[in-house]
């Protein structure tokens, strides 16, 4: 690590310059941001799988980066970064390595290549800045201890289920602390499990199988930074998300502990299942994200007969980290727990006034960041002071402090008299109709129809005939139905999360019909 920190600042890079390593889970990625903080420079970590040369564009003028560490995307070919960044860029072909002069991205001057079967001109492979290191330059290395926990270590990008994505400062204290937080209250801890049998004892290291990608922040954290804090083990079954060895590699590394969501460990439970594969070593699952089905739960019992622990987590990319958190006391079909230990949540009225939000009445959700910082804001203003962040979330909470979130604060729907459409009741009602494979319910704004947006099970389906049996259902469940409906093959998502900001925007331009 102290040698790629060396060879990072070899090539020309300065300390507090800022690098975005673009890859999925493969230890080089950890690798890169970590000597990335060794070396005083600030890191960001993102998707490799750009869809277009426009959002790598943005990502990279938005966190005005000097340089790009571009591991394979694997939706694509091997070249693909390097080829949108040239469409970009034609000047990487004539530059010399690390003295990139883009018009359009004038901050980049280095891009760096992790396949090191694929050399183009104005690039540096990886390989070659581990060798630009040497044991003068690593003890030359920047003395850390004279810095300040609460210096900028990391810019990281939201999702965007909702909007853009906006770009997120974080300190090292917030990553640490976070971390630490997180493990503490999982149960991932230096303590080795005894397993008592009747002819030996055995003893194992808590091993966790991430199944989740690391490029978002918090999973980052938790995974690559527990085995420096707790002396815990991390397996990374596929440099995928969704990987297809994950029970293999469980089994072979004896993983106690699995790190996914909910809806990807319902379908790799599936295959498993037709495979008869039994999960014996794992002892704890934490499910990040979704609301987890009684489905899931099920499957959970029938093939990891020895799970004691499940929980389940509500991830914040401004916080980098997991502050709510639910164990198996918890309603896991409907809330995602509570603030953990180094955190708080607080709930205000939807319309802003300082009023009291009552137990079960709906608030917009806000996160108090780790105690003893503040949360540093949006780039480029990373000077932030404020200790709450708001989540845009929507929530509720019980008389015990449990979370519930129904929905984003910009999904909200109003119908013509101004009163709240509780849409999320709807959406569950209608996804329980066999004929759907799925139904997002939304409006163009206050007042204006409600729309049932809906892709059909079947591609032979009758439309009028399939929007009468919805409003039939609605009427039976006594729920007001939708003012209108559409039909569509598919919802426009990333990285799963369905975007209803742009179904409402495709609604506003005329793509999706409705009648």
């Amino acid at each position: 690590m102290e040698s790629l920190a060396a060879g990072f600042l070899s090539i020309g890079l300065k300390q507090g310059d800022r690098v975005l390593v673009a890859g999925s889970n493969h230890s080089q990625v950890m690798l890169c941001a970590l000597a990335c903080s060794r070396a005083g420079l600030v890191f960001s970590l993102a998707n490799p799988n750009y869809s277009s040369s426009y959002s790598l564009k943005r990502a990279l003028e938005l966190g005005e980066f000097q340089c790009i560490v571009c591991f394979r995307a694997h939706q694509f070919e091997a070249d693909h970064l390097n080829n949108l960044l040239l469409e970009i860029s034609p000047e990487l072909m004539r530059s010399r390595k690390g003295q990139l002069k883009s018009e359009l991205l004038p901050k980049l001057t280095h891009v760096i290549l992790a396949e090191e079967d694929h050399k183009h001109a104005g690039t540096f492979t990886l390989s070659e800045v581990f060798l630009k290191s040497s044991k003068d330059k690593v003890a030359k290395l920047p003395d850390y201890s004279k810095w300040s926990s609460h210096k900028l270590a990391c810019l990281q990008f939201t999702l965007g289920t909702t909007g853009a994505p906006k770009l997120i400062a974080l300190s090292h204290y917030q990553m640490l602390n976070g971390a630490r937080a997180v493990a503490a209250a999982f149960g991932i801890n230096d303590q080795v499990i005894l397993i008592e049998n009747h002819l030996h004892i055995e003893i194992l290291q808590h091993v966790l199988a991430c199944a989740l990608p690391i490029f978002r922040i918090a999973i980052f954290n938790l995974v690559c930074l527990s085995p420096f804090l707790t002396e815990c083990r991390i397996v990374f079954p596929d440099a995928t998300p969704l990987p297809k060895n994950l029970f293999s590699s469980v089994s072979k590394y004896r993983c106690t502990t699995l790190l996914s969501n909910g809806a990807a460990l319902r379908l790799l439970l599936k295959i498993s299942q037709t495979q008869r594969v039994k999960l014996s070593a794992l002892e704890n699952i934490l499910l990040i994200g979704d609301r987890v089905s009684k489905e899931v739960l099920k499957l959970i019992k029938m093939q990891a007969e020895n799970v004691k622990i499940i929980a389940v987590g509500y991830l914040l990319t401004e916080t980098g980290s997991i502050p709510l958190m639910g164990d198996q006391n918890s309603d896991f079909t409907r809330n995602v727990g509570k603030a953990i230990a180094g955190y708080e949540a607080h709930l205000i009225p939807l319309d802003g006034s300082e009023n009291q939000v009552e137990t079960g009445k709906l608030g917009k959700l806000l996160i108090r960041v780790y105690y003893g910082s503040t949360f540093m804001g949006y780039a480029p203003d990373t000077k932030g002071k404020e200790k709450w962040v708001d989540t845009g979330d929507i929530a509720r909470m019980d008389e015990n402090g449990a979370i519930e979130v129904v929905a984003s604060e910009e999904d909200l729907i109003y119908d013509k008299n101004n009163c709240l459409v509780e849409h999320w009741n709807l959406e569950r009602l209608l996804n329980q109709n066999d004929l759907i494979k799925g139904v997002q319910v939304v409006s163009r704004g206050r007042g204006q129809p409600v729309t049932a947006v809906c892709v059909a099970r079947s591609t032979q389906f009758h439309a009028a005939k399939l929007k009468d049996e919805l409003k039939s259902m609605c009427r039976s469940h006594h729920f007001v139905a939708p003012d209108v409906f559409a039909f569509v093959d598919d919802f426009p998502r990333v990285h799963t999360k369905i975007q209803k900001f742009r179904i409402r925007a495709m609604l506003e331009s005329g793509q999706i019909a409705v009648f």
